[in-house]
């Protein structure tokens, strides 16, 4: 076992004891909601021996060792939440771009050399609608994962869910690394995992846990055996 499973197992035995959550015992008001919601216990499945999460890795040379992290590539298709979903790669790319399902035009790229993660700041992808990310290491598209943003309805319904836990938490008091991580929760309770990477993300200055786990997510992911193989971008 390596070094960070480790971690996390001995972490989650002591959640019901020690804090985790920063400022947890400032105000005993806020420690059941802080104790409820945890990192480790949601990334405890997503770094299990059977993770939800399944990069696509691979591809034609120069970037063979590129994984495609978030949105992954399980056998169903990855459905997101989020209309502005957050991309996480592994390995050295120069270009990512976002285009419709069948088309050869980019709707939306960016530049990300040295870095191995970004948020979609395009127009809002559209309900009920399959996007392929792809990734460049030169003028023309290495590889690519096919994702689809879940029907109007069903956004709806959960953005409504989410703006009222939001609402209740905040009337708590509880800080913003809180009120991300019990969106994380939400979204792990509903097999909806590149929105609870996104959520694990946003918070702008996370706790000592949350930024361990983050430098992690990248080697964790992409050296499972659920890893998919590469694929081509031409249909």
């Amino acid at each position: 076992m390596n070094k960070f499973l480790l971690y996390i197992l001995l972490s989650a035995t002591a959640i019901s004891t020690l804090p985790i959550l920063p400022n947890l015992a400032q105000s005993a008001k806020k420690t059941p909601i802080q104790q409820n919601f945890s990192w480790t216990k949601i990334f405890l499945v997503l770094f299990g021996k059977k993770p939800p999460v399944q990069p696509r890795k691979g591809g034609s040379r120069p970037i063979v060792d590129i994984c495609m992290v978030s949105p992954d590539a399980p056998p169903e298709g990855r459905i997101v939440w989020s209309d502005r979903p957050v991309f996480i790669w592994k390995g050295s790319v120069q270009k990512i771009a976002v285009r419709p399902v069948g088309s050869e035009e980019d709707m939306w790229s960016q530049s990300v050399g040295g870095i191995q993660r970004t948020n979609y700041t395009g127009k809002a992808l559209q309900p009920g609608q399959r996007y392929d990310w792809l990734v460049f290491d030169g003028e023309s598209p290495n590889k690519f994962v096919s994702f689809q943003v879940m029907d109007a309805q069903q956004r709806d319904r959960i953005t409504t869910q989410l703006r009222t836990l939001e609402k209740r938490l905040k009337a708590k008091g509880v800080n913003t690394e809180a009120i991300a991580t019990a969106k994380a929760n939400f979204f792990a309770d509903r097999q909806l995992w590149s929105d609870v990477l996104q959520q694990a993300y946003s918070v702008e200055k996370p706790s000592p846990e949350l930024d361990r786990i983050r430098k992690d997510i990248p080697d964790q992911l992409c050296n499972t055996q659920q890893t998919v193989g590469s694929n081509s971008p031409s249909r």
